[in-house]
């Protein structure tokens, strides 16, 4: 990443830089923690493992968080359990009605010429959750971007979701 022209994160916290300071941020997978570092809004940093006191070391898809406390929920180069629905999951809980899905994966797990997962069969699955889709933006070469809102009315009928399977990341020797 560190040859990457741009980096998600950068994009998200621009995002995030141009909305309200108090709302209040999931950061799934949240690595070093470099959302919380870079904005003023309170963001609760999740990863499987760290050392950082500032990060909550758990499984992404059982939280600490109390249900409809958050108002953006970040994956950001974080969906790489095979369990990956199950964080979407966690994320649809915490969610507060109409609250913010941000999704930045590398390009290449999208590209089914490459043996990549549909991105519109993954947005699909997403909205089968329980949201709504915003926007989508492939303009970089590395990574894209999906925005998607909790809808205000879940739907109580529960149905089987079908996910599309995502393609390991493949770094490559430099």
């Amino acid at each position: 990443m560190s040859h990457w022209p741009e980096l998600p994160v950068n994009i998200i916290v621009k995002w995030l830089k141009d909305h309200s300071p108090s709302l209040v941020i999931a950061d799934f997978g949240c690595g070093d923690a470099r959302l919380a570092k870079s904005v003023k809004n309170k963001v609760f940093s999740f990863d499987l493992v760290s050392n950082d006191p500032s990060v909550i070391a758990c499984d992404m898809s059982n939280t600490p968080l109390n249900s409809s406390s958050v108002d953006v929920a970040v994956f950001c180069l974080s969906l790489m359990g095979i369990n990956f629905p199950n964080y979407l999951q966690e994320a649809q809980r915490v969610l507060k009605p109409s609250g913010w899905l941000l999704i930045a994966e590398v390009k290449s797990r999208f590209d089914p010429n490459t043996g990549g997962a549909d991105p519109n069969k993954f947005s699909k699955a997403v909205c089968d959750l329980g949201f709504a889709p915003v926007s989508k933006d492939f303009s970089n070469k590395m990574f894209i971007m999906f925005y998607f809102k909790k809808k205000e009315k879940q739907n109580s009928k529960s149905k089987e979701i079908q996910w599309p399977e995502l393609k390991p990341c493949l770094y490559k020797r430099r």
